[in-house]
């Protein structure tokens, strides 16, 4: 292939071969991409004529030709005899665009709710899939969404900006596959912010998209050696920059909707120097870190004090995807149960004394409390049960900082929220009882296999056992 493309780099200076219009400036005559050829020229016999000999120059020299079924020549602006003599002349057939290149559509246009139905029914299939899988937690759900589906949708954000109804679609999808029910818990936005704003870490496919966008934007400002922004800069920009450059008619739809965003952008955060200083604060050995740019895009709440008590080091994940929802509120306790009419009696089935609720539940029931009192007696807490509120505030408040022990009472609250939610879903939908003694046994077996089958240091293993 290196062959070829010094064969072509010679059109330069053959004067019967004419550059394609968009790509006079740059003297650009082709591309190669792993097994894939692309070449450009005027559609003009002479220019076509001067392509063809280059390729047939390779043919004979390396032996490969070139297959007509799987080539095909793009026209644009010719007249109908001449695409036809063209066409004859190469032994190719006529393309029409939009074409398909590695799963993506290459179009001019903006592109359209059809184009995008392969990114739809790709994310679909993965859902249906996995949801085969019913024992799949709320966490392993999290993990699905955040590695599979966000690099499916980073392939496509990398190249377009898409339709503003293709990304709520997405977004509604991967909803509808964390929940796995009706009842969304919380909403998705909520859902998208940082971990230590309230939400879980994942991201938006709407927001996802625009910092895509504004990548595209930094990098065409940093890096004006690579081909594509040279080309940009020699097409659009010109001599001006492109915080600056102003939208014109005939720009390209994709062109127009990159402008969009850089005027977002530019009026958030009032001029291009400190969008700059902001996209630069971002980047690392002169890589833009997406998930920072989101981070700054969905900047809009302050950050909770119970963050860490939810996400400790020692944490089992879905244990803490439980312990978020309660100090959300937003379990399906018999209260909101009955709030949605689903249910019309409201009685808690650890102590069958009073209404259930998240603050009833825990840890002011006498069942729970009876758990956590002997867990409070297994870490060598001096105090007894109290109210959800007064023990989620001690957590949040009081026990700051890092440190092994400080880890493990952040992690026997969250196990113990997780197996007192478990207990009453057990009663409820199996019909089996445990004791709170084989309930605290349960906790402290959880607690041990985490620290006991990890890469902890002799010395704290030997603690937890002495415990």
């Amino acid at each position: 292939m290196e062959y070829l493309s010094r064969r072509l780099e010679m059109l330069k200076e053959d004067r019967r071969f004419k550059f394609h219009p968009k790509c006079s400036k740059m003297k650009l005559t082709h591309l190669i991409f792993a097994d894939d050829l692309l070449m450009f020229g005027k559609a003009d016999m002479s220019s076509i004529i001067s392509l063809n000999t280059c390729l047939q120059d390779f043919c004979q020299v390396s032996g490969l030709e070139a297959n007509p079924t799987k080539c095909a020549v793009y026209l644009c602006g010719v007249e109908d005899n001449l695409k036809a003599q063209i066409c004859t002349y190469l032994s190719f057939s006529e393309g029409t665009l939009p074409m398909r290149y590695l799963g993506l559509p290459l179009t001019t246009r903006r592109i359209s709710h059809f184009e995008c139905s392969s990114l739809i029914n790709k994310i679909t299939n993965q859902f249906q899939n996995w949801q085969q899988n019913r024992s799949l937690s709320y966490a392993g759900r999290i993990q699905m969404i955040k590695s599979v589906i966000l690099g499916i949708q980073t392939f496509w954000f990398s190249n377009y900006i898409l339709p503003t109804k293709i990304l709520e679609k997405i977004d509604r999808l991967c909803s509808a596959f964390l929940w796995g029910q009706k009842i969304h818990l919380i909403s998705w936005d909520s859902v998208c912010l940082n971990k230590k704003k309230e939400g879980l870490g994942l991201f938006s496919a709407k927001v996802w998209n625009q910092a895509s966008a504004v990548k595209l934007l930094w990098m065409i400002h940093q890096k004006k050696d690579i081909l594509w922004i040279k080309w940009i800069h020699g097409h659009y920009l010109k001599n001006s920059n492109v915080w600056q450059v102003q939208q014109r008619v005939n720009d390209s739809w994709m062109w127009k909707q990159l402008l969009k965003t850089r005027n977002m952008i530019l009026e958030k955060y009032g001029n291009a120097d400190e969008v700059l200083n902001i996209l630069n604060s971002c980047s690392s050995n002169g890589k833009l870190r997406l998930s920072l740019v989101y981070n700054i895009l969905t900047n809009s709440s302050a950050a909770i004090n119970w963050s860490e008590t939810t996400w400790g080091r020692l944490n089992y994940p879905k244990h803490s995807i439980i312990i978020w929802l309660a100090f959300h509120s937003r379990l399906l306790t018999q209260e909101r149960l009955c709030r949605f009419r689903i249910l019309s009696t409201n009685c808690c089935v650890l102590c069958s004394r009073q209404p259930e609720n998240c603050k009833h539940l825990f840890f002011e029931c006498q069942y729970s409390a009876e758990v956590w009192n002997n867990v409070m007696d297994w870490l060598g807490y001096t105090w007894r049960s109290c109210t959800w509120v007064q023990l989620s505030s001690w957590y949040s408040s009081c026990l700051k900082g890092k440190g092994f022990k400080k880890d493990l009472k952040r992690m026997a609250l969250s196990v113990a929220v997780y197996f007192i939610w478990q207990e009453r879903n057990v009663r409820i939908f199996q019909g089996i009882a445990r004791t709170p003694d084989t309930l605290f046994r349960a906790i402290k077996v959880s607690i041990f296999t985490r620290i006991l089958n990890d890469d902890f240091p002799a010395h704290i293993k030997e603690m937890i056992v002495n415990l």
